[in-house]
């Protein structure tokens, strides 16, 4: 597989609706006019990296699309930037952008799932498709491609099991929309084995309980008479349901999830299929360990921009804060801020369709990728949430739906 590493390419180029982030950050925090015109790419208390130093921010793993801005014309690229190299080059007027492409790898890779035991290589699936593969992050080339079980799709998410030994992804039959978790050898990727999700269309994963547990978000099918959506607790030995986690409003899907070391669960929901994908309400729902599953509806004013579908969490485990992204709120986007353990609201910010939000390694900081036209990467700090003045923002080479953070760049 053909690659492009420099990521400056005149023909590259072309690809991206805009060349630059530049006059195209749009931020307002609390309700505030932050926009500003000036990009910068150093926070005040950075240091530039030495060439041997582990990293102190990681580097940006995502999918995308590009869209050729003359001919409309599409490809599909995995992308690994080096926030650390980027910010190093800015510190020495280099304003080389520190990343690798993968130009097309044939689908929109939605979930990155790091391999425990190979720092360099990382798996990629594809949402409601047949796309899977394996990359090698050191020679920026796919190794291998996955397919999903007969007559059935991949939804997007997977793991490892702990020993890295197994690969589980979300599947659902394309005919009934049933869900189940597929289980493959993690050398060869042959099927060894499968068991029920518990529902329709399951999309999110997480391993809990030393991986003898999984929590698994089903979908559920259309508003008129479709499968209600669920969260679903399944024991991986058996595929016994342990607890299954229905809301309380038919309005909502399910969609992303996170879990603490502690056990604290959050939920992000789009709205159900059959309803307006830009103007319905999306919404995150919390649970403390051995709490309430509640569906967050306070303050009125920022739940209610949370429109469309609520689509990347990310927690800080610090602060007990979990960060959701609204890449359609009111009005342009919204990120915003939750305590997991009180069920309470902490902050907003309001930015040009934010997408992918993960941590530095360091955690210092929330990676959101954002932007239309003019894809982007800000950083925002964990202690204020709000970005530095200037902004500390740079392009991107295109946008998927999440953006993870990786401590392996070659």
């Amino acid at each position: 597989m053909a690659s492009n590493s420099d990521g400056h390419s005149r023909s590259r180029r072309r690809f991206l609706q805009t060349g630059m982030v530049a006059g195209g950050l749009l931020i307002a925090a609390c309700g505030r006019d932050d926009s500003r015109d000036r990009v910068h790419a150093e926070p005040k208390d950075a240091q530039p990296a030495k060439d041997d130093a582990k990293p102190a921010y990681g580097a940006l793993m995502c999918g995308g699309r590009l869209v050729h801005a003359e001919t409309g014309e599409e490809k599909f690229v995995f992308t690994q930037l080096s926030i650390d190299q980027t910010l190093k080059n800015k510190a020495e007027n280099n304003p080389q952008i520190a990343q690798k492409l993968i130009t097309d790898i044939g689908f929109l890779a939605h979930g990155v799932i790091k391999n425990p035991n190979a720092n360099h290589k990382v798996l990629v699936f594809e949402k409601k498709g047949p796309g899977g593969a394996e990359i090698d992050l050191k020679d920026n080339k796919i190794l291998g491609r996955i397919k999903p079980d007969k007559g059935c799709a991949f939804y997007g998410h997977g793991a490892y099991s702990k020993d890295g030994k197994l690969v589980y992804a979300t599947e659902y039959d394309e005919e009934t929309y049933a869900g189940k978790m597929t289980i493959r050898d993690a050398t060869d990727f042959k099927l060894v084995g499968e068991f029920p999700t518990h529902g329709e269309w399951p999309h999110d994963c997480q391993f809990i309980d030393d991986g003898k547990v999984v929590a698994i978000t089903n979908g559920g099918g259309n508003i008129e008479g479709g499968a209600i959506p669920n969260v679903t607790y399944v024991e991986v030995g058996t595929g016994k349901l342990l607890e299954k986690i229905e809301f309380e409003s038919e309005l909502m899907n399910s969609g992303h999830l996170m879990i603490s070391d502690n056990g604290d669960l959050a939920v992000a929901h789009a709205m159900r299929e059959g309803l307006d994908t830009r103007e319905a309400l999306g919404a995150i729902s919390l649970r403390p360990k051995d709490g309430k599953f509640k569906t967050m509806i306070t303050p009125a004013d920022v739940t209610g921009a949370m429109k469309g579908e609520t689509l990347s969490l990310c927690m800080l485990p610090d602060k007990k804060v979990v960060a959701a992204t609204n890449p359609y709120g009111a009005p342009t986007g919204i990120v915003t801020f939750w305590n997991y353990e009180t069920q309470k609201y902490v902050d907003k910010l309001e930015i040009e369709q934010p997408r992918g939000v993960a941590l530095t390694l360091d955690k210092k900081f929330w990676v959101i990728t954002f932007g239309k036209a003019n894809p982007g990467v800000l950083l925002v700090s964990t202690e204020t949430n709000r970005p530095e003045d200037p902004p500390v923002a740079f392009v991107a080479s295109s946008q998927g739906s999440h953006v993870y953070i990786h401590d392996y760049y070659a």
